[in-house]
Parts: structure tokens; C-alpha cells; sequence
């Protein structure tokens, strides 16, 4: 337990998990309806309908190379030695009406056209020989041979998507092919930030004693990158009815305010009192048994949650993603697991036990064993320390860990995955 002696107020350590539950229990969150919007921008949203096809694609049997439509049955005896000549009648394109072929007549098939009526195959330009106006055919083709049948991709009545994929590029081709124009999408929740401290500065501004407002930004693209909507509130100074005044502003355009720096315990540490002082339940939460981040804390007015993040950009990280990052799964229905990347990794050090879970950041890189995890040290307010790191683990209070062992790492990003392919320095933890 931490004591703040000006006010006493007290820090009650809890688990992380115990805090989430409360917060998501308080906040009772649902998602936010759905809005329809252009199928060529709905990458990365969230499907709020099922999808399921109104037609066959392809429509006809077509072509799947440039070749020739013939009746298969017309070149069973086709061989080097006997080869089989059919009359060419005409010609076929993407686009146009299918024509008709005969008993011994083939007509040019371009890939992608429409199988002429009669026909049963194509045969690929290569293997034929063009004659005048005949080909000749050294070999015979099988029914159905380079044909591309109705519905092989996709068939009417199929379920394509169900509520809550996050709509990829291939899904939004495959869309924009089924002649969609709009997509039904969950809308998306609008999160405020708010910094609060005497000492910060807007980015355009210098000054020798004072700091850039930088960490707006970074949880301003952590959001984006989760899904929803940021938009920064700016500087608050370390003034309790100001805070309470930028909280309640935030409030009215947000679904989610996320505050950095101001809930610690010293005398200029206003926010847990804004909060309480806005209204019910106010505090959920206020200390995790988590290190670094163990400051972090949570309330919520009028349904709406307002996320504490620490001023140390580490800690910072940690409540963003155990708490904020979950809050905007459920404005889409989400899994919380669901919506972090993540891969498996063997620790390239023993990492002692401590009193305590820790938030433990960790380069990844390839060795012929697999990936492997090393920790990354520093203090919670280095932020060098995760530009070095692909991820973190969570490790247990009490837990030690040896060389080896097989940890879960939740990556920061889905870039991650390009970071880890291009890293150096490769490792076997199998060599001594």
C-alpha cells in the first residue's frame, strides 16, 4: 500500500486482472451501432453483419487460360503420331455474350470469357498449333479441364464473413467483386487525451526546463491502431478545476477518456480528485500490483470510463494495453485476446522472481530454435526502451523464469512482425 500523506489518499495494489474486471464491469460498455460505409475504405473496420453472397462468382463457366474451347470428347484420340484437327469458328473475350461451338470446331478462348455453349474444356494455346484455320492437336483434354466453374469461388447463400471480422485487403476485394458499394460496420469510439503537467510544452514550442507534450502522440497512434478514434484534448495544468474542466469537455465528445500523467501520489497529483469529484461511481480503481504501472487507475462517469495513464511513458504503455486497449474491444464486441498479435518466444536469460507481476518489454529475434525473447531493461520512464522492444510479457509475481523457457509475447503492433524478420544479432540459446 502508498500513502499520499497531504490527503491521504492510499493506493490499494491490486491485480492487474482483478482491475480489468471492475473497469469493465463499471462501464457496461456495448457496441455503438453501425454505420454503412465505401467498401474501398473499410479496411480494419469491424463487420457489425454477417456477409453472406447473393450470387455465384464466377456467374458462367469461364476460361482460366488463353487457349482454345473444344469438346473434349472431339480430341480423345488426339496423339503425336494421329493428331486431331478442329476448324476455328470465331473468337471469345471477357465481357461478351457466349457464343456456340459444334462437333469438331474450336473456338480462341481468351482467359477470363465465358465458356462458349458446347463446349466442355479448354485446351491452352500452347498445346495446339495453329493451321490456317484449323489447329491441330497433338493431345487429348479431360472434361472440365482449364475451366473455371460457376460458383468455384464463391457460391449464392455462402457465409463469407461473420459479425465482427476485421475486414481485410482481400476481404474488401472480394466484396467489391460480389458488386458491393457499402458495408455495415460497427462505428467506431471516440477516445479524448488529456496531458496534464505545469511542465509540458505544445510541440512547437522550446524551452530548456520543460517537456514536449510527446506522449500524446504516441497514445494518440496506439489508439488508431486499436481501432478507434483519437483526438487530443491538450495540456492541462496541475490544477484540479481545470482537470475536472477538460475531463468534462473530453467527456461530452468521447466514449472513452484516456488521461497521461497527474495520478501518482504526490501533492500535484489531481486527477483520482477530478474524478471522484465529477461524479458516480467515480474511482473503480486507483494501483496494480504490476511493475512498472502500478499507479495506474481507472474511473467511470455516466457509463463512460476514463483511463489513468501514468506520466512515465513505460507505465504508460502497460495501462494502455491492460485497460484502454480492451475498453475499445468492447465497443466491437471483441475478445480481449483477440485483438493482439502475438507470437511465442523462448527467453534468452534466467529473469529472477520478483514481489510483484512485471511488465517486461522484450526484443525478438530469429534463431534456427525459433524466436527468441530478450529482455529489455531500463526505467519506466526511458522511452528508448520500447523503440528497442518488439512486445512484452507479463511475469507473474513470484515466478522465475530460466533460460529457455517458453513465454507468450504480445507484440506492440502488426509491424512488429517486419521489425522481428529484419533484426540482427541472432541467438541459440542452445549453445553455452
Amino acid at each position: 500500500m502508498m500513502e499520499r500523506e497531504d490527503v491521504k489518499r492510499t493506493l490499494k495494489l491490486i491485480p492487474f486482472e482483478e482491475a480489468q474486471r471492475q473497469l469493465l464491469k463499471a462501464a457496461c460498455i456495448k457496441p455503438l451501432g453501425h454505420e454503412e460505409t465505401p467498401v474501398e475504405d473499410s479496411l480494419g473496420r469491424v463487420l457489425a453483419v454477417d456477409i453472406i453472397s447473393s450470387l455465384n462468382i464466377p456467374g458462367e463457366d469461364r476460361a482460366v487460360f488463353d487457349g482454345y474451347a473444344v469438346r473434349s470428347i472431339d480430341t480423345q484420340n488426339a496423339s503425336l503420331k494421329n493428331p486431331v484437327y478442329l476448324k476455328i469458328v470465331g473468337k471469345a473475350f471477357p465481357g461478351e455474350p457466349p457464343s456456340q461451338i459444334s462437333h469438331g470446331q474450336a473456338i480462341y478462348t481468351a482467359c477470363g470469357a465465358i465458356l462458349p455453349r458446347g463446349a466442355d474444356a479448354i485446351i491452352k494455346v500452347e498445346n495446339t498449333r495453329q493451321l490456317g484455320e484449323e489447329i491441330e492437336i497433338r493431345s487429348p483434354v479431360m472434361p472440365g479441364e482449364n475451366i473455371g466453374r460457376v460458383g468455384e469461388d464463391v457460391k449464392a447463400g455462402e457465409l463469407l464473413f461473420r459479425k465482427g471480422h476485421v475486414l481485410r485487403p482481400q476481404d474488401i476485394g472480394l466484396l467489391a467483386g460480389m458488386g458491393l458499394n457499402l458495408v455495415k460496420v460497427f462505428r467506431r469510439p471516440r477516445i479524448g487525451i488529456i496531458s496534464v503537467g505545469d511542465e509540458l510544452i505544445k510541440l512547437s514550442e522550446k524551452h530548456p526546463l520543460r517537456m514536449a507534450n510527446n506522449y500524446a502522440l504516441i497514445i494518440s497512434s496506439l489508439i488508431s491502431e486499436f481501432g478507434g478514434v483519437p483526438r487530443i484534448f491538450g495540456i492541462v495544468p496541475d490544477d484540479l478545476n481545470q482537470i475536472k474542466l477538460r475531463i468534462s469537455e473530453a467527456l461530452k465528445e468521447s466514449e472513452i477518456v484516456a488521461t497521461i500523467a497527474g495520478c501518482s501520489l504526490g501533492t500535484k497529483d489531481l486527477v483520482p480528485d477530478a474524478i471522484n469529484a465529477l461524479g458516480n461511481p467515480g474511482l473503480v480503481f486507483h494501483g496494480i500490483r504490476l511493475s512498472p504501472g502500478k499507479v495506474s487507475g481507472a474511473g467511470v462517469i455516466d457509463g463512460k470510463p476514463i483511463v489513468m495513464l501514468p506520466g512515465h511513458i513505460v507505465s504508460a504503455y502497460a495501462a494502455f494495453y491492460l485497460f484502454l486497449a480492451p475498453l475499445i474491444a468492447q465497443y466491437y464486441g471483441l475478445n480481449v485476446e483477440s485483438i493482439f498479435p502475438t507470437v511465442r518466444a523462448k527467453i534468452s536469460q534466467d529473469v529472477k522472481a520478483k514481489p510483484i507481476s512485471t511488465f517486461m518489454r522484450v526484443h525478438l529475434t530469429h534463431s534456427k530454435n525459433g524466436l527468441i525473447a530478450e529482455p529489455i531493461h531500463g526505467g519506466s520512464g526511458v522511452l528508448t526502451t520500447l523503440v528497442k522492444s518488439n512486445g512484452y510479457t507479463i511475469v507473474p509475481s513470484g515466478k522465475e523464469l530460466k533460460r529457455g523457457t517458453d513465454i507468450k509475447v504480445i507484440l506492440f503492433s502488426r509491424y512488429e512482425f517486419g521489425h522481428i524478420l529484419q533484426s540482427k544479432g541472432i541467438q541459440n540459446i542452445s549453445e553455452d
